[in-house]
């Protein structure tokens, strides 16, 4: 009797994982990540889950605004660790340079609106493409990856005056500011709290099960080189290493503002500005986020 009902147990179990696998399978395939062969043990699908969560979607379509912005600049290549990176500049060399960095799954022209008035101010612009982004090479980016190529950028560029930066881009900004970029300041639109969060939220999201749930995390520490507890918002804004400006729309569906109150109220001397009806996205175009913005860094000089 207990031998059957083992049996049965088993085969109950050995369901779930197979469903739970089908989901990850299924995402893989869509995403273009490459399947491993079976057994598909926990071990192995927290690998592919690591993998689904370090591949971006590739989006190179530019919406025409994003092209007007980018008909002023300059087209350059970026020398990093991770390959050469398209990059776009705006302004005359010698200039303070500000740097524009975008979020997950997007692309540097998407916050081209700030360039005209940072030019205006007096500043030269720097966007880019991350690896796996736009008309950047790689498979794999992560925001401590964007993170150590800024502090590499610096040479090439100069040096930062400010970094204004959308989604994941402001979590690469403070994780660079405190690994060796130096800045004066820095902008965060619609900022994401930790690398940790969005793991979970992908384990909710496909349901994975607790053992492969764990592989996950621990691949997804190795891959990106930096513990969950240093991919973090809040070690950051204990040292406050300089002066921020975050402006947030409290019903953002993609980051948390209530997390975003809860850092900002620990850096000292940061200002969050609540954007109501922006969302995620229309921050970038929104003239009244991109004024704040300039005249926050201007007032840096």
């Amino acid at each position: 009797m207990s031998k059957r009902v083992w049996s049965l147990d088993r085969l109950t179990w050995v369901g779930f994982l197979a469903g739970m696998s089908e989901i990850l399978l299924q995402v893989a395939g869509k995403r273009g990540v490459p399947v491993p062969p079976p057994p598909h043990t926990p071990a192995v699908m927290g690998e592919l889950a690591a993998s689904i969560f370090l591949h971006p979607m590739r989006v190179t379509r530019r919406m025409p605004r994003e092209l007007a912005y980018l008909e002023g600049a300059r087209r350059l290549t970026l020398r990093t660790s991770a390959g050469e990176l398209a990059a776009w500049e705006w302004g005359e060399v010698g200039r303070p340079a500000v740097g524009l960095l975008h979020g997950w799954e997007g692309h540097g022209a998407q916050l081209g609106a700030f360039a005209a008035p940072l030019l205006a101010a007096g500043f030269r612009v720097l966007t880019f493409d991350a690896p796996g982004h736009g008309d950047s090479p790689g498979e794999e980016c992560s925001a401590p990856l964007m993170g150590r190529l800024l502090v590499e950028m610096q040479g090439q560029v100069g040096g930062f005056f400010a970094l204004i930066a959308h989604s994941m881009g402001c979590a690469a900004a403070a994780m660079a500011v405190v690994k060796g970029a130096t800045v004066h300041g820095l902008v965060f639109l619609a900022p994401p709290v930790s690398q940790l969060d969005r793991v979970e939220r992908m384990c909710r999201r496909m349901a994975i099960e607790a053992e492969t749930a764990g592989f996950f995390r621990a691949a997804v520490e190795r891959r990106t080189g930096l513990p969950y507890a240093e991919a973090d918002m809040f070690p950051v804004a204990q040292q406050a290493p300089c002066p921020l400006l975050a402006l947030h729309d409290p019903a953002d569906d993609s980051t948390d503002y209530a997390a975003t109150e809860r850092f900002v109220a620990q850096w000292r001397g940061a200002q969050l500005v609540p954007c109501p009806g922006r969302g995620h996205y229309r921050l970038l175009s929104t003239p009244e986020v991109v004024r704040r913005a300039v005249e926050f860094i201007a007032g840096l000089r």
